[in-house]
């Protein structure tokens, strides 16, 4: 878990966005993961595969395959104690569709797995990957260096 600072600029000033509309519609929310090392997302892949725990990703670190990895990437849970992760009231589909309005693309619309908690921006990650990221700076260090 890395700061709101770690994410590229136009993405963090999304995401602070994000939290003020979502405040001004009671919907308090708090970012909780941003930046991803390629050790730390390798953790999460393994989680449900190799390492107990439920499955959280698709994506693997070593391929530069997550957008946290790229800083383009963040999640958020609801900012209140004991609930961050309830739904039952619909919060992340509304904080989700507060998201799309800024231009980010929300998790809880994948395909194949729903990631509710999760936001990414749509103008470096075309069609939902990386590879225009990986073909334009090879690593996510080359991409930030240039921020």
């Amino acid at each position: 878990m890395r700061g709101i600072e770690k994410l590229h600029p136009v993405v963090r000033a999304k995401a602070e966005r994000l939290v003020e509309l979502c405040a001004a519609d009671g919907l308090p929310v708090k970012i909780t993961e941003t930046l991803r090392t390629q050790a730390e997302q390798e953790a999460l892949y393994a989680q449900g595969r190799t390492t107990p725990g439920r499955i959280v990703t698709n994506a693997r670190g070593d391929g530069y395959l997550s957008p946290h990895q790229w800083g383009v990437a963040f999640d958020v849970c609801r900012d209140v104690k004991g609930r961050e992760y309830e739904n039952n009231d619909r919060f992340f589909e509304k904080v989700g569709a507060i998201g799309k309005t800024l231009g980010l693309f929300w998790g809880g619309d994948f395909r194949s797995y729903k990631d509710s908690p999760h936001f990414e921006d749509v103008d470096f990650m075309p069609g939902n990957s990386t590879a225009t990221l990986k073909k334009q700076w090879g690593t996510p260090e080359k991409f930030m260096a240039n921020w």
